[in-house]
């Protein structure tokens, strides 16, 4: 993920707050990028049926022509042990230069239900040397989280056509490369705003927490076997570890939470013990600070890492009490964020409103839910985890 990349997510977040009080939920989404290899291996990448998309996992898209209806392909995508439904009409198709299509809602998986009116248009530019590509996809959103996926989602396709190409072309890139050219961009944008607001030393603090946070995240979704994308910080916010694919059951979902703030609990605990022993101030503010942030995610506020914690806890309780539990918390985090004015946090937590509040989907049945003792030991852990940040908050304030 590029700079320029990185400024369009960012750009397009800041829109969904405005977008959300007007009322607009038909939206236009366009991204360009170049790619180092001809434009007819890119056409061939962008425009194939049947292809394997590099990536972590790779994507292997498998469809095939409906013979009863023209311009239809149906088959399914697949990426480490998933397999999805996919279905999708060509609307027009200039051989080689551009083509739309639309995604057909009713004979694909739940998970490519962006919207109502899902259409995609995608044109190559170039010679034999280089190209580019240009996508343009139209929507009506009907939910909230599909706002934020939105941007994300053309990112990462972007980044795995990018890649495919290139490759078929001898010109590969590096993978981890541009995971750890985007934790540095994103991590230097979030500490000049953290300068801004606090300093340079709470800022340097801030983002030390944040990475140990983050890749706590990390480690657990290896553990899940949720291949990671990437870690990416946000400026005036904090970060997030982003995989690329679902947990299996509510106990690795649960677990993958808990590991923000639980990998944090042994450096947390030092810090408090070198501080106590050396008297040293800096010390001191840093096991705060990191006792402080882990504490508060959490709190079991949908969408901190309690919250998500207790989403996987109360899964056999049912839809309706996990909903009423949400609608609960979100309304104390939105006064506890108002009174302890981080403004920023009330904004999401109002954001987030909107989907936690509508009624709810069926629980998905691949999922495989807590057993009693997964129950336990999750509780029992989250718990734990809590009250140890929250006396050490004590102790250090």
């Amino acid at each position: 993920m590029g700079l320029m990349h990185l400024i369009y997510v960012a750009i397009e977040f800041l829109r969904i707050p405005f977008d959300v009080i007007r009322g607009v939920t038909h939206r236009r989404y366009d991204i360009s990028y170049a790619v180092d290899a001809p434009k007819d291996v890119t056409w061939a990448v962008v425009s194939a049926n049947k292809i394997t998309l590099t990536g972590s996992p790779p994507i292997t898209i498998d469809t095939e022509p409906d013979a009863t209806r023209p311009g239809v392909f149906k088959g399914d995508v697949s990426y480490g042990d998933k397999r999805l439904a996919f279905a999708y009409r060509i609307l027009e198709m200039r051989a080689g230069e551009a083509m739309s299509l639309n995604i057909i809602e009713a004979e694909s998986d739940p998970a490519y239900h962006y919207g109502t009116g899902y259409s995609c248009a995608i044109g190559v530019f170039g010679d034999a040397n280089a190209s580019s590509v240009t996508t343009t996809h139209e929507l009506t959103h009907e939910r909230l989280g599909t706002r934020f996926l939105m941007p994300i989602s053309q990112v990462a396709t972007a980044s795995r056509i990018r890649r495919t190409a290139q490759q078929l072309a001898g010109r590969e890139a590096s993978e981890s490369t541009d995971r750890v050219q985007a934790a540095i961009i994103t991590g230097a944008l979030t500490f000049a705003s953290f300068f801004a607001l606090f300093g340079p030393s709470i800022a340097a603090m801030l983002l030390a927490v944040i990475l140990v946070h983050e890749l706590g995240h990390v480690a657990a979704m290896r553990w899940a076997g949720i291949p990671v994308r990437g870690i990416y910080f946000v400026p005036f916010f904090g970060g997030v570890a982003v995989g690329d694919g679902v947990a299996r059951t509510e106990l690795q979902r649960g677990l993958v939470a808990l590991m923000g703030p639980g990998f944090s609990l042994l450096p947390t605990a030092l810090l408090i013990f070198a501080s106590a022993q050396s008297g040293d101030d800096t010390l001191t503010k840093l096991a705060f600070t990191s006792a402080a942030l882990n504490g508060f995610n959490l709190l079991p506020i949908f969408p901190l890492d309690g919250g998500q914690i207790m989403q996987a806890l109360l899964s056999r309780t049912g839809r309706e009490t996990l909903r009423a539990f949400q609608a609960v918390t979100l309304f104390a985090g939105i006064v506890l964020a108002g009174w302890v004015g981080d403004f920023l946090l009330m904004a999401l937590l109002g954001l987030v409103g909107p989907s936690t509040l509508k009624r709810p989907d069926p629980t998905d049945p691949r999922i495989l839910m807590l057993t009693r003792s997964d129950t336990v030991w999750l509780g029992v852990a989250y718990g734990a985890s809590f009250l140890f940040y929250l006396l050490s908050v004590a102790r250090l304030w």
